[in-house]
Formats: structure tokens, sequence, C-alpha cells
């Protein structure tokens, strides 16, 4: 395998072809303005012809370079002959000499082509949660045939206790964020800044490509939904709710709602993001909605066993800052 940086403009032809969101210009101001990233494309070479290519996410973090590919996205490798086959060690150890990094990530994400990539020696950490409604005719339909029955319950006693569906705009940055930091901080983690938002707004074209969907209850904001929308997918980014209303089903409402209006807008898949497998709940109140599993592949490469410590030093230092509270009552009050 040979690499080589390829500018976005010599991918025409080949990007016109691809309907998912691996190598929009969406997604990566959104990973510009949330995480400081830029975007680069790397093809894969054999005999000077181009066989494959995908996009590389490159940030600063901890004093690292930090390059991920893709980034939390999972449509991210692209094949340009059928037949061609990487092996996903090979390619890791090749390509963090390639981008000179310290620490590479790559993300794999099979679904669009099982036989291509080989994953010996991944880990199965994640699994994205995706719903399909490529022939989905109607919300009716779907309704019926592909949301369980406990949630489809949910549902029809969320929708009698006279929610208001609402679609927010940068003048609701400051409630939305309230919302946020409550759910967030019941969590015992660490919130984004509201800088960190306002960033994603200015980047995004709200209402376009970027949505908040709330649902209020007595004047109240008590979910809400952020989604980006690149074609015909929608992913979803942050899911916020008073912890407090939870019994009145208001996630079921918001879920459903999102699910209609994807269908009416020609959406075939709805990205529900990437759940640790040990989240059985979470995994599986978004499987009741139709949603399928699909495992992500991850491995970690690095420049040198030192910068392999750092890595591992600086996400347990993160770990402590998202849940002081947490480590506070395990090793301070044995809780």
């Amino acid at each position: 395998m040979v690499f080589k940086k390829i500018d976005k403009e010599k991918l025409g032809e080949y990007l016109d072809k691809i309907s998912y969101i691996a190598y929009s210009d969406s997604f990566a101001k959104f990973a510009e303005s949330a995480y400081a990233s830029r975007r680069s494309f790397v093809g894969v070479f054999e005999d000077d012809r181009l066989k494959a290519f995908f996009p590389v996410f490159e940030r600063k973090g901890g004093r690292q370079h930090i390059a991920e590919a893709p980034f939390f996205i999972y449509t991210e490798v692209f094949f340009i002959d059928k037949n061609f086959v990487i092996n996903g060690l090979n390619l890791g150890r090749k390509l963090a000499k390639f981008l000179n990094c310290d620490v590479l990530r790559l993300n794999i994400y099979k679904l669009f082509f099982p036989d291509n990539f080989t994953t010996g020696g991944f880990k199965e950490i994640f699994m994205a949660l995706i719903i399909p409604l490529t022939n989905v005719r109607s919300f009716e339909d779907y309704l019926k045939n592909s949301i369980s029955r406990n949630a489809r319950s949910k549902i029809y006693k969320a929708q009698t206790i006279g929610f208001e569906l609402v679609k927010l705009g940068e003048n609701d940055l400051a409630e939305f964020y309230e919302l946020y930091h409550r759910h967030v901080k019941h969590l015992n983690s660490a919130p984004h800044p509201v800088d960190y938002f306002r960033k994603i707004l200015n980047t995004h074209n709200l209402g376009r490509n970027l949505f908040i969907f709330g649902a209020r209850y007595q004047g109240r904001l008590i979910s809400a939904n952020l989604f980006t929308l690149d074609k015909d997918y929608l992913e979803v980014k942050f899911l916020a709710d008073d912890i407090n209303e939870r019994r009145l089903f208001p996630n079921n409402f918001l879920y459903a709602e999102m699910i209609k209006w994807a269908i009416a807008n020609g959406v075939k898949f709805i990205d529900l993001g990437g759940i640790p497998r040990t989240m059985h709940s979470n995994i599986e109140f978004k499987k009741s909605f139709g949603a399928e599993e699909y495992p992500i592949f991850t491995a970690y490469f690095f420049r040198n066993p030192l910068q392999k410590i750092i890595f591992k030093l600086n996400r347990h230092i993160l770990y402590i800052k998202k849940y002081p509270e947490l480590i506070l009552n395990k090793f301070i009050f044995g809780k």
C-alpha cells in the first residue's frame, strides 16, 4: 500500500456517487468547530492506481498530534476497486508513519464493505445504533411495524400529556444549554462550555443542516435533540432531558417526532451515535425504536511506547476532570 494526500477537487467524480457523511463538508465543519480538527483525504494506491480513499481528521490534544480515521462516523473507507482488500492492522501502522502523528485511532464500521476490510486485532468497544428508513412509506407504517409495543405505549402516553414540539433557534441556546448542563451534571460528568455550542451554531446553517428539536411541557423545555442532516443521513449529536420529568416519557415523544420528520423529509438513515457496549439500557432504549446494532471496530496506533503512556495519562486526567465526584467518593469515602 502506498499513501498519498489527495485534493478534494480531484475526488469529485467519486464523491458525487457517495450519499453518506464520511466525506461531507457539513461534518467536516462540525469536527472543526467542536473538536478543532482539520480534514484531509488520503488515497491508497497500488501500482499508481487509486484503490480506495478516506478522510482523516487531525488535531492537537494533550500536546500530542492525534489523527482519527474517520472521526465518529461510520461509512469511512470508499473503495474504488471492489475487489481490493485492506488489512486493518497493516493500514494503521503504515498510516501512522505517513501522517507522522503521535496517536492514530481507526474506527471501522463495516456495513457497506464487509469483505474489503479485515479487522483482526481490533476491539469492539462501541456499538453503532442506526435506524434504517429506506423502504418506509409512512410514519404510521413504521410506528406499527418497527417500534416495539412498549415504546409505542410510552409514545401514546406522551402524546396525551400535552407536549409542545418546538424547533429551537439561536435565541434559544441559553435555554437548551441550561437543560443540557443539568443533564450532564446529573450523570456526574463535565459539560462542554456554552461556547462549544456557539461555535457549532455559527458553523452550521440552523434549520437546514443543523436542527434542535425540543419538547415543552407547561412552558418549560424538558427534552431536546440536537442533530445534523447531510443529504439523506441524519445523525443525533446530543440528547438532553429533565430527569425529574422522565415519568412523562418526553424522550419517547421527541424520538417519535424526529422519526416522523425524518420520514417526511426523505431521510434513509438515522444514526443514533456510538454507544459503549456496557450501556445496555441505552442500547435497548434505542433498539425499541427500530435501531439496529452494528459493531464499531477500533484500534489505536502509537509513534512509540512513550506516546502510548502519555495518551493514557491524558485520558486518566480527562476522566478525573469529567467525574470528580465519582473519584472523590470511590477513593476517599470508599463509596
